[in-house]
Order: structure tokens, then C-alpha cells, then sequence
């Protein structure tokens, strides 16, 4: 018998065995129902979303929907924090890198709101939260709670107090301040998926919040201070 065929069973003895395809899958499982979910309620809105649809859309079968997730409510609330919570917290751990200015954090921080938000199906939620709102306060007061007031509190808040301190922004009323900052960012995405669909004038997201951004530095900035 040849060498080489003697020795080839010892190397295919020695080639590691892939995993198999579908303990991958199971492993997607979570992400991939989330994703679905996202797409529909966007889509069609929390109250008229089924788990049946959601299952439907994620190639699933409902009973593998509620092994991961008891309740639409908890779909929502997985799909909008695995994202955007992270990014809050990355925001707050920035603000005390001294290398940056007041001003620079804002920017950083919204075009990187913008970012994750035009990348993905989030970019719906806020209106969809608006329309939702009185048929699920809990779910409504979930999403203020836990997303938007941490926005305000905790990076807005946190950046003008710093710009305010080192002489960078003029003094204000910090609580109502941030309001209106935040307010300004989350018209955008309810416009555009609302009366945006059926205004002739189209608003080019990246524009809004060029404009934005300067509007509100300008406005920030105390008298004086560098640019």
C-alpha cells in the first residue's frame, strides 16, 4: 500500500469537526426573534403585532419565542436596550475625558445617536412610542424611564454642567435645557416616520442634524469663549 494512503486516514483522524449548524442557529435565536420583532412593530405597530407574526418572521416556531421572551413587551424592551443601552453607558464614561470639550462630547455623542439609529429599525421607535403611549403606559414609561431620562440626566445633563464649569457655555436652566435639546433630536425620527412619508419637501436626516448641532452650539456657548 502507498505512504500516502496509509497516512491518510490519520489526517482526516486529525481535522477538527466543525460545529454543528444547528447549535449556531440556537445560539442566533435570541437576536434573530429580536430583530423580527423590531422589524414588525415598526412595521405595523406594538398593538397589532402578534408573537405569531414575530415567530413567522424569524423562521421560528412561537413556542421557541417564548423561551426567550414571556411577553411582546419584553421583545420591545430587550430590542430597544441591547443597543442603546450600551451606548448610554459609553456616553457617560466619556465625560470626564478631560481631553474634551463640552462642545465635542455633544457632537460625538448625537452623530453617534444618529449612527446606531439610522443603521437599524431603531430609527422607528420614538414614534412608534409616541403612538403606543396611551394604549401601553407601562411600556411607554419604560422606554422614558430607562432610555430618555438617562439621555437627559445622565449625559446631557452631565456635558452642559461640565461646559458650564470650565467657562464653556453660557449659564442655564440645565433640567429644561436638556428637554429642549432632546427633543429637537427625537422630532426627526418621528417625522420621518410619520408626516415625512407624505411631505413633498424630503428632510435629509445628515442636514437636520448638521443644523442641529451648529444651532445648538452657537446657542450654548458663553460670550467670550473659544469656538
Amino acid at each position: 500500500m502507498p505512504a500516502s494512503a496509509r497516512s491518510r486516514p490519520q489526517a482526516e483522524a486529525q481535522t477538527p469537526t466543525p460545529a454543528p449548524t444547528h447549535r449556531r442557529r440556537k445560539d442566533a435565536r435570541p437576536g434573530e426573534i429580536v430583530d423580527a420583532a423590531l422589524s414588525l412593530f415598526v412595521e405595523r405597530g406594538f398593538a397589532a403585532t402578534r408573537l405569531d407574526d414575530v415567530a413567522e418572521r424569524a423562521g421560528v416556531s412561537k413556542g421557541t419565542v417564548y423561551l426567550y421572551f414571556d411577553s411582546k413587551e419584553a421583545l420591545l424592551a430587550e430590542a430597544v436596550g441591547r443597543d442603546i443601552g450600551p451606548m448610554l453607558g459609553e456616553f457617560a464614561r466619556r465625560i470626564d475625558d478631560e481631553s474634551l470639550s463640552a462642545s465635542a462630547l455633544i457632537e460625538i455623542f448625537m452623530r453617534r445617536w444618529w449612527s446606531l439609529l439610522s443603521a437599524s429599525k431603531l430609527q422607528g421607535v420614538p414614534k412608534l412610542m409616541v403612538s403606543e403611549s396611551g394604549n401601553f403606559p407601562e411600556l411607554a414609561r419604560h422606554f422614558v424611564v430607562n432610555f430618555i431620562a438617562r439621555m437627559q440626566d445622565e449625559v446631557l445633563a452631565a456635558v452642559l454642567r461640565k461646559g458650564i464649569a470650565r467657562g464653556e457655555f453660557a449659564p442655564m436652566d440645565v433640567p429644561y435645557a436638556v428637554r429642549v435639546l432632546i427633543h429637537g433630536l427625537v422630532f426627526m425620527p418621528v417625522w420621518l416616520h410619520s408626516l415625512g412619508k407624505v411631505d413633498p419637501r424630503e428632510l435629509e436626516p445628515q442636514r437636520y442634524l448638521d443644523c442641529w448641532l451648529d444651532l445648538t452650539l452657537r446657542g450654548l456657548r458663553a460670550p467670550g469663549a473659544a469656538t
